[in-house]
């Protein structure tokens, strides 16, 4: 038997049908642009996101903006992405500090490459100290600008991340004198290290960052199986805070 549909059931399901809400339009990286200390750049043609730091250090809303991301990464919902890009865009030379949920957030960072197809990137551009250098070394790899300094003098009992990092690319004894002695590094002196594995000429900018991501873009598949070869054999810091870090913490 024929059923019989009226007028203004066809009317309801065609609504029902098409009515799209407004959220499913909505941007997936909008509560970034809501962080006051984050700004993002999307460089779809790349398959990147870079995401500048304003300020020295990590205060609470930079953690819990960049924890989100991590988060959203991993699970999927950012498909199609190659690189992240971490921009320390900051001009201060103040000693980095860290709010609570920092030694989390660097070893998610760490992880990335295990939980999803995706390379980190830390892009240094004046002075990395504390617990910025500490983060951009629980990437896979650090780029930065030819002016770009570093310092690694810091307590060995609370930079465990640090102190981990380097034992790790290092060894233990090289490790311990550059936190010991307070030199401060040059890019050239990182990439000599093999710390830092491109520098961007001063003046640059974001095309210069952009430009790099291009050209790696052309062996991604052999990078990222590198970097994902060389975190399973050298896993992610273990954290363990043994004394108080009031130094590093606000």
């Amino acid at each position: 038997m024929n059923a019989v549909v009226s007028k203004n059931d066809i009317t309801s399901a065609v609504a029902a049908e098409t009515y799209v809400s407004p959220s499913d339009f909505s941007d997936p990286l909008d509560f970034i642009r809501q962080r006051s200390s984050l700004e993002i750049h999307r460089m779809d043609d790349l398959d990147t996101i870079l995401v500048s730091k304003l300020a020295c250090g990590f205060d609470r809303d930079s953690i819990d903006g960049l924890t989100l991301l991590l988060r959203k990464i991993s699970e999927g919902h950012l498909p199609g992405l190659k690189y992240l890009v971490f921009d320390f865009a900051h001009c201060d030379d103040s000693t980095a500090v860290a709010a609570e949920g920092f030694d989390e957030l660097a070893s998610a960072t760490a992880r990335l490459i295990l939980d999803a197809p995706v390379i980190s990137i830390a892009w240094a551009r004046t002075y990395l100290n504390g617990a910025d250098l500490d983060f951009a070394l629980s990437c896979s790899m650090m780029v930065a600008d030819r002016h770009a300094r570093f310092c690694f003098e810091a307590d060995l009992a609370s930079a465990i991340g640090v102190y981990g990092a380097l034992a790790q690319k290092l060894g233990f004894v090289k490790a311990e004198r550059l936190m010991e002695n307070g030199e401060i590094l040059t890019a050239e002196q990182m990439q000599e290290l093999c710390l830092v594995k491109h520098i961007v000429e001063n003046g640059e900018g974001l095309l210069g960052a952009e430009s790099y991501v291009r050209q790696c873009g052309r062996r991604y598949n052999a990078s990222y199986s590198m970097f994902r070869a060389q975190r399973i054999s050298a896993p992610p810091v273990r954290r363990v805070e043994t004394a108080p870090a009031a130094s590093r913490r606000v």
